[in-house]
């Protein structure tokens, strides 16, 4: 890849990764709100926007960072299983991603349903488990940050074999 083109790629791939950790934590600060505001007017439209952050800019954003560290790694030096923190960090990505979609998306979905029936209904233990999940998604996104400025551990056993091909000759 043309140092412009990646320099290009790695502006969308940061830009998006930080709307996606931004999105994250408007989450949890919505989340809080959610749960104080129990029996209130504000906790459904705290849903609501829950459940439009998710759509708009958690969505977007987790593709938009798989697809651009995708190009990255697969058209530059690190390779996609080349290094440990690239790995890693394609872990850490993938699960963020699929526990957004599978627990987030949906828990607030049936937050948002049970509230604008009845604003203060009961929704048990949703409401902390939707807070804890924001938690949990702040801290893989930050690992996933700290992976991209200290990149450590060094080269996989398949890294270590290619470390005079290019990128184009490795794949």
């Amino acid at each position: 890849m043309k140092p412009t083109a990646r320099r290009v790629w790695l502006v969308l791939h940061v830009s998006v990764s930080v709307g996606w950790l931004g999105g994250g934590y408007a989450m949890l600060v919505m989340g809080a709100v959610a749960l104080s505001s129990t029996g209130k007017p504000l906790r459904p439209a705290a849903y609501d926007l829950l459940h439009i952050s998710d759509t708009a800019i958690m969505i977007p954003g987790s593709l938009g960072a798989l697809v651009t560290g995708l190009v990255l790694a697969l058209y530059t030096k690190w390779g996609v299983l080349r290094h440990w923190w690239v790995v890693t960090k394609l872990v850490l990505t993938i699960f963020a991603m699929t526990f957004g979609y599978a627990y987030t998306a949906q828990g607030v979905k049936a937050a948002l349903a049970a509230t604008l029936a009845d604003p203060g209904a009961d929704i048990g233990s949703l409401e902390p488990g939707l807070l804890a999940g924001s938690v949990v998604m702040l801290v893989v996104l930050f690992l996933a940050t700290v992976l991209s400025i200290v990149k450590p551990w060094g080269r996989t056993r398949r890294g270590r074999g290619s470390r005079s091909r290019s990128p184009a000759m490795a794949r």
